[in-house]
């Protein structure tokens, strides 16, 4: 008598990333979000304000609309290291501390250039080879506790966008006595600011470009951010501002200028980081931007009244990622590879001349 025929079982097809970002066990439902007629939601947690219908996502790919609730990310992380606070382009804060930097998917923007945009635009670009993690709060600042960090960064991505698991992973790393970091785009909404400030220290930005028409190549406007800026110093955030100087973007001297007086009229003492595009991702063909540009914009800057310029990304210009006391010119803090290598401060202080160094130095 014949065997009889093995039973094929199908395996289940593997879940895309959105698929999996979608499960129950990776979203919760949102706060920053208001009801709209016809089952719409509204979502406030970036400047689009992105008005979304039942089953789709606002432009970021990863807050969705599920029968008139708006569901967001939430209990797992797509990436993290432990490395040096600075490496997040954070200079006044805790220089030479250890930071646990974890980020997720998705990004309201998609700027070309992306460092990182494996996460921020897998889920445009149809998936990434990074899966998630999935993670609690708990478990994720122990990690950062285990390894001696004193800071835990949000990063990698826009975090704006997964706000409220930020602020569970902040409320949690707050009360363990870590400092918050918030390393955003800037593209953000009062509501979003107002809802992490009692568990989040700081809010580094990157400003991007410096005209509405520039910002629109990178699918966000600038108003919204250089808005922010003025909003987080107000509400007591510490504020570090990033400009990526990027040829054929905002290479242009009267460009990043206007930028720097922006930002001096918010204050003078406001860090500003000038860091060198270098190619990658949709510009990998494009020239790298010019060291002996960003030499001169650093130097320009400081005679136009900003107190505190850096340049990264462009090793001629190494002797721009020290701190020095703007009033006596005394080295406070080296660095070297985006590390501090020795810290003068004297709590706050300049130890020569005592002028009191703005940031979060203990």
């Amino acid at each position: 008598m014949p065997s009889p025929l093995p039973v094929l079982r199908s395996e289940p097809p593997v879940a895309t990333l959105s698929e999996r970002l979608a499960r129950d066990e990776c979203t919760i439902e949102g706060e920053l979000f208001t009801h709209e007629p016809g089952g719409r939601v509204r979502c406030v947690a970036c400047a689009h304000r992105c008005v979304i219908g039942e089953g789709s996502t606002g432009a970021c790919g990863v807050r969705r609309n599920l029968a008139g609730t708006l569901r967001v990310p939430h209990g797992y992380v797509a990436r993290r290291y432990v490395r040096a606070v600075e490496t997040n382009t954070i200079f006044h804060v805790l220089p030479g501390a250890r930071a646990l930097t974890f980020g997720m998917y998705g990004c309201d923007l998609r700027c070309p250039y992306c460092h990182n945009h494996q996460l921020s635009q897998a889920l445009r670009d149809g998936g990434s080879a990074e899966m998630p993690t999935t993670i609690s709060a708990e478990s994720l600042v122990d990690e950062a506790l285990r390894a001696g960090c004193r800071v835990l960064c949000a990063a990698y991505n826009e975090p704006l966008i997964s706000a409220e698991w930020v602020r569970t992973v902040f409320g949690v790393a707050r009360a363990r006595g870590l400092r918050t970091a918030l390393v955003s785009d800037g593209h953000s909404t009062p509501e979003a600011l107002h809802y992490l400030r009692d568990v989040t220290d700081v809010f580094r930005v990157d400003l991007k470009a410096h005209s509405e028409v520039a910002y629109k190549l990178l699918g966000g406007r600038l108003q919204p951010v250089l808005d922010a800026i003025v909003l987080a110093r107000e509400l007591g955030y510490w504020v570090e501002v990033v400009t990526l100087v990027v040829p054929g973007l905002n290479q242009e001297r009267r460009a990043i200028m206007d930028l720097g007086a922006r930002l001096r009229d918010i204050s003078p003492e406001l860090p500003w980081h000038l860091n060198g595009f270098v190619p990658r991702y949709r510009l990998s063909t494009r020239e790298p931007a010019s060291a002996s540009f960003l030499l001169a914009l650093a130097g320009a800057a400081y005679v136009a009244g900003s107190r505190f310029v850096y340049v990264g990304n462009a090793p001629s210009c190494r002797e721009l990622a020290h701190t020095r006391c703007p009033g006596c010119h005394m080295m406070l803090v080296r660095r070297a590879d985006y590390a501090a290598t020795h810290v003068a401060l004297q709590g706050a202080s300049c130890p020569a001349c005592s002028q009191v160094i703005p940031g979060l130095w203990q």
